[in-house]
């Protein structure tokens, strides 16, 4: 069954520095607000399930990111396409894509459903489980699954939004079913319900996302015809050609974030998952912050090389990074000098004694290779030049799963940290940067010293008050002190950065934005 054409569909204008800011702060208020229900629903989940049971519910979560391996990079193929086709024009192109990624992703979320109700039972066997949550952690995995498969299919329609650049349409939807999610979450636990529930709500909201994200497509996308029909094997090729390096970069990179849990859960007690997973949570979800500007420059990078702006695309593979590093450095700090006594004001000394050995090991390892070279990625899918990067990523993992399997028996989550933050750097942060560099016809060192120097340098004075501070006036005992030393960490980082880490030009912008909103 065919859409029927209404109006025009919006074409994909040059991305503009301002464009790109605001499409950034939308995407920040998406992670502002899944940063919050995060913080206060995992001491909840803790608090209410136990250890067990929180060790239960990532692992389940970490299980389902696996699914991506029959994705084949097709989600970045179609965010790839619908923003090239939209800037030159092309609506009866985005119809294609999109009717070929719909028919395609229908077909691997069918084959997921048949191969999980199958062999369920293995899977959770496979895991060091207790009797008393086998049946919870086998319903919760069921849930998930279908959900995931859920999205696989609708989830094109959000990406095709955020193709064109309309990041406020999809963090204002992302933003209302997050809340309403840790609402009912938050209720479900105070009234005293299980798990289940709690991934029912979940699924939920989940799904109320999917069907706003169509109805805002159709509203834009009201050109674009889409049906089974205008599925071909010109542009499933198409599809594949361009989706299989990414694809492997998707399925490293979820194996990478999930492969130790999901070996902890099988060489160690269940808790020990969570132990590992919050830190590991912790450090990517105020790494999300800069994971939205890379998600923004994908869009960005894919409308430039479509128009050949190699001077918009050199600057935007080294800002970005730049600035990435920039916003995420005092959060770093604050981490890294209170990251112990956070931990154990957010979920207790017995949790916090394991997973405060695990944060500075992994922080380091996202500050050099993933802050620093995350947009750097996305700008090398966009342009289309990924195959190195995949080749890389690939390594990474394959690695990580020869090391993890050997270090996790004898040095625990420790051990584990150590090789995915040490891989990480190597890979993602010296490689990757190489990569780039090529792509942006740079020298490599020249490449790394403008995105690292300038903001590493401007943290110097920031790290050493925070230092100070806490073996004096803010030890970390409460969340009053927890907030002044963040305060601290961000008003003595950010006025240095901002006139030695900030292009010139970018600074005035910022100073004549300001100035507008106080005369408005």
């Amino acid at each position: 069954m065919s859409i029927p054409p209404t109006p025009a569909p919006p074409l994909q204008e040059t991305p503009s520095e301002k464009r790109f800011a605001k499409n950034v702060l939308w995407n920040w208020a998406g992670v502002v607000v899944s940063l919050f229900t995060g913080f206060v629903l995992s001491p909840l989940i803790i608090r209410h399930a136990g250890a067990d049971g929180y060790g239960i519910w990532a692992l389940s979560f970490a299980l389902v990111d696996y699914y991506w391996f029959l994705d084949f990079g097709f989600r970045s193929a179609t965010v790839k396409y619908v923003a090239h086709y939209a800037a030159t024009g092309e609506a009866e192109r985005i119809g294609e894509v999109l009717s070929t990624s719909l028919v395609y992703a229908g077909g691997f979320a069918a084959v997921i459903v048949l191969v999980v109700g199958t062999f369920l039972p293995r899977i959770v066997g496979f895991f060091q489980v207790a009797p008393a949550y086998r049946f919870t952690f086998t319903v919760l995995l069921s849930l998930i699954t279908l959900s995931w498969c859920t999205g696989a299919v609708l989830g094109l329609f959000q990406i095709s939004l955020e193709a064109v650049q309309r990041f406020d349409i999809t963090n204002r939807i992302a933003v209302g079913t997050t809340a309403v999610r840790a609402i009912a979450q938050a209720a479900l636990l105070f009234g005293g319900f299980g798990l289940i529930p709690l991934g029912a709500a979940t699924i939920g909201s989940q799904v109320l996302g999917y069907v706003l994200n169509f109805v805002w497509f159709r509203k834009l996308f009201g050109r674009v015809r889409i049906s089974p029909r205008l599925a071909s094997r010109a542009m499933l090729k198409q599809l594949g050609g361009f989706g299989i390096h990414s694809f492997f970069v998707t399925i490293s990179t979820q194996l990478q974030n999930q492969s130790a849990p999901i070996l902890i859960g099988h060489f160690l007690p269940a808790a020990f998952t969570g132990f590992y997973n919050l830190p590991m949570r912790l450090v990517q979800y105020t790494a999300e912050f800069v994971g939205r500007i890379a998600v923004v420059t994908n869009a960005s990078a894919a409308a430039l090389a479509a128009k050949e702006q190699a001077a918009a695309l050199k600057q935007l593979g080294i800002y970005a990074n730049r600035y990435s590093l920039v916003i995420f450095l005092p959060m770093a700090i604050l981490l890294g000098v209170q990251g112990e006594q956070f931990l154990v004001l957010w979920v207790g000394p017995a949790v916090a004694h394991y997973s405060a050995q695990v944060l500075p090991i992994l922080l380091a390892g996202y500050v050099i290779a993933v802050v620093g070279q995350l947009s750097s990625g996305m700008l090398l899918i966009g342009m289309g030049r990924h195959q190195g990067y995949a080749r890389g990523m690939v390594t990474e993992t394959v690695l990580g799963f020869v090391l993890l399997p050997l270090v996790i028996p004898r040095w625990g989550i420790v051990g584990a940290a150590w090789v995915g933050a040490l891989l990480m750097i190597a890979n993602r942060g010296c490689y990757l940067a190489f990569l780039t560099s090529q792509a942006l016809r740079l020298v490599i060192w020249e490449y790394a010293a403008q995105v690292y120097v300038r903001p590493l340098l401007s943290a110097i004075p920031a790290a050493a008050i925070s230092v100070a501070l806490k073996r004096s006036v803010l030890p970390g005992t409460s969340w009053v002190q927890i907030a002044l030393a963040a305060a601290v960490a961000g008003l003595s980082y950010y006025p240095v950065a901002l006139f030695f880490a900030i292009d010139g030009e970018h600074r005035r912008a910022v100073f004549s934005a300001v100035r507008r909103r106080l005369a408005g």
